[in-house]
This record gives C-alpha cells, sequence and structure tokens, in this order.
C-alpha cells in the first residue's frame, strides 16, 4: 500500500480576518490624523485672526499715542512760541524803559498854575482861573512820576503872555522864560511847584489866555493852557 506524504494545507478563517482588520485600523489612523490636521488648522486658523485683531488694536493704540504726541508737541511749541513772544515782549519794554530814562527823567502827568504872592503863598487854587486884578505870580506846579530816580535835573520854563508872546527877563536863559532845578527825583508820584514869573505888584499881568510849558533837553514834556479875567 502506497503512502502519500502531502499534506494539503486548507486556510483557516482567522488570516482575513486579520487582513480587514489591520485595513480598519489604519483607515481610522489616517481618520485620526486628517481630524487632528484639521482640527490643528482650525485653532491655528483662530488664532491667527486673534493675532490680527491684536496686532489691529495695538496699530490703532499707536495711532492714537502718536495724535497723542503730536498735539501735546503742537501744545509745547505754541507754548515755546508764546514764551519766546512774551520775552521779545520784555525785551523790548526794558529797552524802550532805558530809552525813556535816557530821554526822560521824569513824566509829567500834570501842569497846574496859581496865582502866588513874593514869598511863594498861593493866593488862588491850582487848576482854577485866575483874575488878572489880582495876579502876582504865575506859579506852576508839575505832579510827575521819576524814571531816573535820585538824579537832580534841569527843567526849562517857557511863558507865553495873553499876545502868545514869549516872556522873557534880562536873566532869561536863550529861548525860555526861566529855568530851576529838580532833585532828587523819586520813584512815586510827587507834586513840585517851579519858580513863579510876576511881580509883588497886584494886576501885574493883564486878562486873556496864557500857557506854560515845561522842556527837558529840547523836548516839552508838557504844556498849560489858563486863563486871567
Amino acid at each position: 500500500m502506497e503512502r502519500n506524504d502531502d499534506i494539503e494545507y486548507t486556510a483557516t478563517s482567522d488570516e482575513p480576518r486579520k487582513g480587514k482588520r489591520g485595513t480598519k485600523i489604519l483607515v481610522a489612523l489616517l481618520l485620526l490624523l486628517l481630524v487632528g490636521s484639521a482640527a490643528g488648522a482650525y485653532f491655528l486658523l483662530k488664532d491667527s485672526g486673534s493675532a490680527k485683531a491684536d496686532l489691529k488694536d495695538a496699530n490703532g493704540q499707536i495711532t492714537a499715542l502718536q495724535k497723542e504726541v503730536n498735539g501735546l508737541k503742537s501744545q509745547l511749541d505754541t507754548t515755546s512760541q508764546s514764551l519766546y513772544r512774551e520775552r521779545i515782549a520784555r525785551t523790548k519794554l526794558q529797552l524802550e524803559n532805558d530809552t525813556l530814562k535816557t530821554l526822560f527823567p521824569l513824566y509829567i502827568s500834570t501842569l497846574e498854575v496859581a496865582n502866588a504872592d513874593g514869598k511863594g503863598n498861593s493866593i488862588s487854587s491850582y487848576g482854577k482861573d485866575i483874575s488878572a486884578s489880582s495876579s502876582m505870580y504865575l506859579m506852576p506846579r508839575i505832579t510827575y512820576l521819576g524814571m531816573k530816580v535820585g538824579d537832580t535835573i534841569e527843567l526849562m520854563v517857557r511863558l507865553y503872555d495873553h499876545e502868545n508872546k514869549l516872556v522873557t527877563g534880562a536873566n532869561s536863559p536863550a529861548g525860555y522864560s526861566f529855568s530851576c532845578k529838580v532833585g532828587p527825583i523819586m520813584p512815586s508820584e510827587n507834586t513840585v511847584s517851579l519858580s513863579g514869573w510876576g511881580g509883588a505888584d497886584k494886576g501885574h499881568f493883564k486878562p486873556g489866555t496864557y500857557r506854560y510849558e515845561v522842556w527837558y533837553n529840547d523836548m516839552c514834556l508838557k504844556q498849560c493852557v489858563f486863563r486871567l479875567k
């Protein structure tokens, strides 16, 4: 009797199951990978959008700050210009004051005249009309504000009579009726009576309109027109 040593191999049902199972696992892994990629892309896009929004907000804040800086710079420029103009104005005023002090040692605000006797006592009130019949010495009085404080100056005086003629005498300075010294000049407002012009006899002057002028270095500081009735 012959023996057949060939063995016939018959596949069992477990191997095909193993192949299908491996395919499913691979597919599942691919799906998980795709889902993970999609989720990553979503969150990446989301983060990118948030970053863009943050960047936009930051740019807005920078723009606002830049505007504020420009506004402050403009205010600073305006303030600097104002301070510069103020400094120029102060310097100009100081120069003008120095010039005025050189030109005018005092500022005469008021010039008034009264009738006075030979001792300088006023017979009529300053600034009032004077009676020609009782006129003796026409005495001018100035109210001034000193500029060259402490100095003693010489003022020149002109008196024009009722015919508008300059009144002069033997000792009159050329072009003036008389001169007088004033000083020392005080800083505040002061009142000083100047030398009068006239005579000891009453009725020394005739009725009419007269004028006094006070001069300093060829500049008229003040004048006063008054009447004798």
